[in-house]
């Protein structure tokens, strides 16, 4: 076999594999199979001419060379026809089937005479197609050919600017079909130059390219696959060189004389087992860790699974437990301590721990100017004790040994942001005293690392919870100034009576129909005072979150009695209307009473004078994405002067409102409420027609309470 032969055998085996491959992913898609149809010719090609070479005969030669362009003819244009399918280029799609229409003209002109095919060269490596006088213009349909494609290519890079997957798919195809334009130099070879025809080497590059653009979804960003590309071109270039020269030359040594077939075969060779080492590498060693290391295979993967787990934890104590949990359990340690700083004091406090010996644990606090901290400050990366005990010369590596002593820890791992130490991780001896590696510090690392992560989340999502109790509360006082200033005036007038009362009642004492009168009166006025007051102390005083399963009527009822006062000074009417045998809604009552506080007072001040004020309950089932739920839905509906369309989609924004002096906290305070009891709120309005609120809860009992006693998530009925 002629070695000029190899490299088109090699090049038929490669496209024809990729042409099967991308194929086989789809085999459905018309741009699989374009691509597909452009990979079997590539591989008829070099295989005529992986024949060709091997040739003695020139008449035989000539019917190859002929076979071989009959199928040479048509790859740009089902190239062509690929961009198309590939871009969607629905305009250009005539023009492709013109191309077939050329091409087979081509074909025929293949066969008839020397127009096109003139015979064959013969040179050093082997036979050669000779060109006609209409091969010219064939090249000038290629190159009219490539223009097109890329035209394409370029308009539709245009058009996707909004997709980046797309446009860097679109990338790779540029790229690659500039590449596999350095083909048209095998052309020289055709009129008389004896080069021997590389541009399989484009080919094969610009095929590898394609077929991972199309069966990629996730592409690399075509600038870093360039650059890698070349950094491990000149790599391997930089070993293979030296390697073949050795092997060239031992050769010569050894035999005295080259043999070329041998030589390519072994440059081949080398090429794969450098472009296939990395990957069986990795693979190789991952095999036998499962076979023969199961168990620290099995670790690995769960710290490594634990510290993608951890960032979704916004709980703090649940992050600090699991933690220890996760690395004693997965290392087999005995024992472990976790300190997180406290940033008001300046200390590291202890979180969790796991085995420790002493009782009462002694060492609940790590200061600033502790060994181990300083240590571990100064080191950012994990410190071994016994390591620390080897260099006796320095004082500050046995203080710390020392330490780590007291604080039954083998080993400790700081956790850091932002370059400051937030957190200590200590761990005992491992079972069976096995030392631990540089594998286990790597790994707990890692696992430290995003470990800092989600305890800065989950800070974060404490202040943000404290955050907005604060604003509940500021807002809780708000609609107390409020009441209070209604109540004043609704107690007042009942005093009245009541004074008038007692300073009448001596002077007609004997007046029996005056005095029973006035005494009912007076028991009336102040049973109604009591009931107020004990409403407003009910909204008032603070009290601890706590979910329980409440009557929405009465909760509804207890607040519409406070605000009624309010209402009359306006000539409102608040108008009751509660469903009957409503199921019980898992609630927090107060937080509850805060959202009707918040939406009746708003509704009060919508409403001009002579107005009403309709709240309803009733059951309702919504059926939303296929999911179906049952709420109990109240409904706070005014004849206000109404909400412009503008506005509605911004009313739940914290510190949006029309109202004079208002916070525009308290609309954006009840969405958050109902959202943690797992509802939702809707709204409906028309200017000078009024406003309706919709408050649905659903009533399935809370699965789990977050740590502030709120209700996330529901057994049942939670469609949302």
């Amino acid at each position: 076999m002629n070695v000029y032969s190899i490299p088109p055998l090699i090049t038929a085996i490669l496209s024809l594999g990729l042409g099967l491959f991308v194929l086989g992913r789809n085999r459905k898609s018309k741009l699989n199979w374009t691509f597909a149809s452009w990979g079997f010719l590539t591989a008829y090609w070099q295989g005529c001419w992986t024949l060709l070479f091997n040739l003695s005969h020139a008449s035989l030669a000539e019917v190859l060379a002929r076979l071989g362009y009959s199928g040479i003819i048509f790859i740009p244009i089902v190239f062509f026809h690929f961009v198309v399918e590939f871009t969607g280029a629905e305009d250009r799609r005539r023009l492709s089937y013109l191309f077939y229409g050329l091409g087979a003209a081509f074909l025929v002109a293949t066969w008839n005479g020397t127009s096109f095919v003139a015979g064959t060269y013969h040179y050093s490596w082997g036979f050669y197609p000779r060109a006609g006088e209409l091969h010219g213009v064939y090249f000038i349909f290629l190159v009219f050919m490539l223009i097109s494609g890329l035209m394409v290519l370029a308009q539709a890079r245009k058009q996707s600017k909004d997709q980046p997957t797309k446009v860097n798919q679109i990338n790779y195809v540029f790229v690659s079909t500039l590449i596999y334009s350095l083909a048209g130099m095998d052309f020289l070879a055709n009129y008389g130059l004896g080069y021997y025809p590389l541009g399989l080497v484009f080919t094969n590059v610009h095929a590898c390219i394609i077929a991972y653009a199309i069966i990629q979804y996730r592409l690399l960003d075509i600038n870093v696959v360039i650059k890698r590309s070349l950094i491990y071109a000149l790599i391997l270039l930089t070993l293979l060189i030296p390697c073949y020269v050795i092997v060239i030359e031992g050769q010569k040594y050894a035999f005295g004389q080259l043999s070329y077939t041998f030589s390519v075969v072994i440059l081949f060779l080398m090429t794969i087992v450098g472009f296939l080492f990395p990957k069986f590498r990795f693979k190789t060693e991952e095999a036998l860790e499962r076979a023969l290391f199961k168990k620290k295979a099995d670790y690995r993967e769960t710290l490594l699974r634990s510290s993608k787990e951890m960032v979704s934890i916004v709980d703090i104590e649940q992050l600090s437990n699991g933690l220890i949990r996760t690395v004693a359990r997965a290392l087999g340690t005995e024992k472990a301590a976790l300190y997180l700083l406290e940033e008001v004091k300046g200390t590291y406090n202890l979180k969790a721990r796991i085995g420790t010996e002493k009782e009462p644990y002694d060492e609940n606090i790590l200061l600033r100017d502790d060994p181990v901290v300083e240590t571990l400050q100064r080191r950012q990366e994990g410190i071994v004790r016994e390591e620390l005990e080897i260099l006796r010369e320095e004082a500050d590596a046995q203080k710390t040994a020392e330490r780590m002593i007291n604080l039954e820890a083998e080993i400790s791992i700081p956790i850091i942001s932002k370059n400051k130490l937030i957190g200590i991780l200590n761990l005992g001896h491992k079972e069976g005293k096995e030392i631990y590696s540089n594998e286990d510090l790597e790994l707990l690392s890692t696992l430290a690392n995003q470990a800092a992560v989600a305890i800065e989340n989950a800070r974060l999502y404490e202040n943000l919870k404290q955050s907005q109790d604060t604003l509940r509360r500021a807002d809780r006082l708000s609609s107390l100034g409020l009441l209070t200033a209604g109540l004043a005036h609704e107690i007042r007038n009942p005093l009245v009576a009541i004074r008038t009362f007692t300073q009448l009642l001596p002077e007609r004492y004997d007046d029996a129909e005056f005095r029973e009168g006035f005494q009912g009166l007076a028991l009336k006025e102040v049973d109604r005072i009591c009931g107020l007051i004990t409403d407003l102390l009910s909204f008032a005083r603070p009290s601890k979150p706590n979910v329980a399963p409440e009557d929405m009527g009465d909760v509804i009822e207890g607040i519409a009695r406070i605000l009624e006062t309010q209402a009359k000074e306006k000539g409102v009417e608040i108008v009751r209307d509660f469903g009957a045998n409503l199921p019980k809604v898992w609630i927090d009552r107060e937080q509850m009473k805060q959202v009707f506080m918040n939406l009746i007072l708003n509704a009060i001040q919508a409403v001009k004078d002579g107005g009403s004020i309709a709240v309803s309950t009733r059951v309702y089932s919504r059926n939303h994405a296929g999911e179906t739920g049952q709420f109990v839905q109240v409904e706070i509906r005014d004849s206000g002067i109404g909400i412009p369309e503008e506005n509605l989609e911004h009313i739940f924004d914290p510190f949006f409102t029309n109202k004079d002096g208002g916070s525009g906290l308290g609309l954006s305070i009840s969405h958050q409420i109902v959202q943690e009891h797992g509802g939702y709120i809707t709204v409906e309005s028309k200017l000078e027609k009024g406003t309706a609120f919709f408050i649905n809860l659903p009533t399935g009992k809370p699965v789990r309470l977050v740590g502030n006693g709120r209700a996330q998530g529901h057994e049942a009925n939670l469609s949302h």
